[in-house]
Order: C-alpha cells, then sequence, then structure tokens
C-alpha cells in the first residue's frame, strides 16, 4: 500500500497511545457494571471494530474467549500483542458463522458509517451473530459533541517520545458530517513514520440510531450518558447503548 499503509499503521500506534488507553480506562468500570448487571450465559465474547485489541484484552482477563474483528490491519497488527483471536473484516459483513454472548462495538466506531444505509447493515451484521440471550454494547457520540468540540478552531494535539498527533476537525451541519484531519508521526518498529490522512464520520441522534436498530431487529434494553474523560461539564459526550434481539 506504500506510503498510506505506512501512515495508517502510524496511526494505529499514535492512537493507541494518544486516546485508545486513556479511553478504555474510563470505559472500563462502566464495563464491569455493565457485565453485573446483565451476567451473560456463557463466556463468549466479540469486539466490532476492535481497533488495538484493549476491549478482546478485558474480556480475556475476565475468562472470555474473545474474538476482534477490524478493516484495519494495521490496526490488528497492534492488537496481536494484546492476545485473542483476530480476523480482519468489514462490520456489514462480519466472517463469522457463530454466536456471542456479548458483542461490543466501541470508540464510535459506528459513528464511521456515512449513512443510515450502511449503519443499519452494520447493525444487521451484529444481529446475526447474536442469539436470544446475546447483549450488544456499543457507543456513539452525542450530537453535542459535533456542534462544540469537532467544531472548535483548535486542533487536538497529543505528544510524547514515541508519536505526534494532530487532528484537525470541522463538522458540517448541512451534511451532518464531519472530517478529521490527521497528522503527526509515531515510532514503528524503531522507526519514524509520518502520518497524514482524513477520517470522516455522521452524526446520529439517539431517535436516528433507534429507528436503524428497529429496522435491523433489534431494540434497546438501556441507554446511558456517558463522559468518558469527564471533562464535558452539562456538554453530553456519548451515547452509550445496551441492545437484544426485538422479541
Amino acid at each position: 500500500m506504500g506510503n498510506e499503509g505506512e501512515g495508517y499503521g502510524a496511526f494505529a500506534y499514535a492512537f493507541d497511545e494518544a486516546l485508545g488507553r486513556r479511553f478504555f480506562a474510563a470505559l472500563s468500570p462502566l464495563l464491569d457494571e455493565l457485565i453485573a448487571r446483565y451476567p451473560p450465559s456463557e463466556k463468549t465474547h466479540l469486539d466490532v471494530a476492535c481497533g488495538t485489541g484493549l476491549a478482546v484484552r478485558y474480556f480475556r482477563s475476565k475468562g472470555y474467549s474473545s474474538v476482534g474483528i477490524d478493516a484495519s490491519v494495521p490496526m490488528l497488527r497492534v492488537a496481536r500483542s494484546r492476545g485473542g483471536r483476530l480476523s480482519a473484516g468489514d462490520m456489514r459483513a462480519l466472517p463469522l458463522r457463530r454466536t456471542f454472548s456479548t458483542i461490543t462495538c466501541l470508540y464510535d466506531s459506528l459513528n464511521h458509517m456515512l449513512s443510515a444505509e450502511d449503519l443499519t447493515a452494520a447493525f444487521v451484521a451484529v444481529r446475526e451473530v447474536m442469539s436470544e440471550e446475546s447483549l450488544f454494547f456499543f457507543d456513539v457520540n452525542h450530537p453535542d459533541v459535533y456542534r462544540t468540540v469537532w467544531s472548535l478552531e483548535d486542533p487536538y494535539v497529543s505528544a510524547d517520545g514515541t508519536h505526534r498527533l494532530v487532528m484537525d476537525t470541522v463538522y458540517s451541519s448541512a451534511t451532518r458530517q464531519a472530517t478529521a484531519h490527521v497528522s503527526g508521526w509515531a515510532r514503528v518498529n524503531g522507526q519514524r513514520v509520518e502520518i497524514s490522512e482524513q477520517r470522516r464520520q455522521r452524526c446520529y441522534n439517539s431517535r436516528e440510531v433507534r429507528r436503524c436498530l428497529r429496522d435491523a431487529g433489534l431494540r434497546p434494553v438501556e441507554l446511558i450518558d456517558f463522559d468518558p474523560f469527564e471533562e464535558g461539564g452539562s456538554r453530553k459526550v456519548k451515547l452509550f447503548f445496551v441492545v437484544q434481539k426485538a422479541k
């Protein structure tokens, strides 16, 4: 893939250092609460868009058999160091033929579905690996995040001796799409690799997410307002859904 592939690999390392670990440290207590509140019938777990494998490692530490799926091979390379079964695949067409008691899709990965049709397709794919007892945990960005954080003039910057990650974001209320211009560098296998790419997300409100869930044959059990970094004040940050198959 040339420089594009190398840059994407560098982003995986920088993301893990700058955002991934921090987010998951904040998320872990919520997952602890949810597992206690909804104890699974068996300890099998699937992480959709598993990224650098933090959720796979978490569930394995709880005694689960855990599988991670991600479309990014560089992300999976980072995840491999954390163990578990990993596979490349699109969240709209999961390469699996079995069910899992617990399924997760975290880090606002579903906001990368840029249309309601794609979001519904991802939900349909998840439903196909759910039993009647399975639960699906996922988060999406609250719309307020796009109108405030993603619309700031100053970029997000994270830097230390292993990476420098700069994310300059813009949001269009007309298209309800957000674009992050990502630049910087990361040390990959001892070498400094430059990062230069764009990432896009779509803003969904809770009503739209519920509609896509319904169209996919799923229903929300619980909706939680979640601020992983406790920096939002009165602003909402994440919509965290607990979902099961519709009866």
